[in-house]
């Protein structure tokens, strides 16, 4: 039986990282502005150290940086560049949509008139 549940947590673990790369890749538009995909064993560079990516974490990547015994969670734009066939691409935050929202009155508020 504890094959069985070995499959059964493999193939789980198999969904679970394609449902949140498919989200990472969708959300953060990773192959319509960078021409990039991130994948599980597919290689990043955050900072200035290269690593592979291992896992998911939710919306971020589990990445085993080389050198590296541990691996680490990391942003998939923050810091993060990827390869492509031109070279390292870096990823670039999206834009903030609720940031064109803010005043200086604060968040959610409506701009000040007449002051």
């Amino acid at each position: 039986m504890l094959h069985d549940d070995d499959h059964d947590n493999a193939y789980r673990t198999r969904r679970r990282q394609a449902h949140e790369l498919d989200y990472i890749n969708t959300y953060y538009q990773l192959p319509e502005r960078l021409g990039v995909r991130g994948t599980i064993g597919g290689r990043v560079r955050w900072t200035d150290r290269e690593g592979t990516i291992v896992d998911t974490a939710g919306t971020y990547l589990r990445i085993l940086m080389d050198g590296d015994t541990e691996p680490v969670t990391r942003h998939a734009t923050s810091n993060m560049a990827y390869p492509s066939p031109t070279g390292w691409v870096q990823a670039p935050r999206l834009p903030d949509p609720y940031a064109a929202q803010l005043s200086s009155t604060g968040p959610g508020l409506p701009e000040r008139t007449g002051a």
